[in-house]
């Protein structure tokens, strides 16, 4: 009896251990399913994915690649494409094979859709400059500044409070020069504000209320 109820745990194990396999190969699957790849550039370095964003115009054809591009960047925090992804923060990724099927696992978000708000997001400080131009610049698109404020907000959510991340940017648009750069940090600034933790969203309605001049504050 005894010997008949070891066997059958082992069976138990046994079926478990291939069921736990089975699953995790469908799991990676699906994981895979959900990227956007491009095997093209599989086994390309980081400076020639650099020079890779830098001479293409993303489209319908070349968007996987380019998602592709960028997400790797940002996985190796590679410094040097600070500028390139910045002038690709309203590049929005196509859809991966499974969303063309009609499978949504969540709500997509900023995160989601544009690749290079987490990139830089990833890379951090370091990127917050040229952030702070494609905040201010006037050729930026309305996305593209509004996902600057999305990075610039996430940054310093890992290093700083967000109530300083609003004060710099109240700083900045107290020192501004013309009338049409203060007003696009006047909004940033309140922009700012949705992206503050509860806990810091009176502090960084306080910031942005500021009326104190001065020069900008150091990052």
């Amino acid at each position: 009896m005894r010997g008949a109820i070891l066997r059958g745990i082992k069976l138990a194990a046994a079926l478990m251990a291939v069921c736990l396999t089975l699953t995790c190969r469908v799991l990676g699957q699906e994981y895979d399913s959900i990227k956007n790849e491009c095997k093209s550039l599989q086994n390309t370095t980081s400076a020639d994915l650099v020079l890779f964003l830098n001479g293409v115009i993303p489209d319908e054809k070349n968007g996987d690649c380019v998602t592709w591009a960028i997400k790797k960047l940002g996985e190796k925090q590679y410094e040097p494409a600070i500028a390139v992804l910045t002038k690709l923060l309203d590049f929005q990724r196509p859809p991966t094979p499974r969303e063309k099927k009609g499978f949504i696992m969540h709500p997509l978000g900023v995160w989601d859709l544009y690749p290079a708000v987490g990139a830089l997001g990833v890379i951090g400080k370091k990127a917050l400059p040229e952030v702070l131009q494609a905040i201010e610049a006037e050729s930026s698109s309305a996305t593209a500044r509004e996902n600057a404020v999305a990075v610039w907000m996430e940054i310093h959510r890992y290093s700083d409070e967000h109530s300083k991340a609003v004060t710099i940017l109240k700083q900045e648009e107290i020192s501004a020069k013309d009338g049409a750069t203060k007003k696009r940090l006047r909004w940033a600034t309140r922009r700012a504000v949705a992206w503050c933790n509860p806990t810091e969203e009176a502090a960084c309605r306080a910031a942005a209320a500021s009326s104190d001049s001065g020069a900008p504050l150091t990052q």
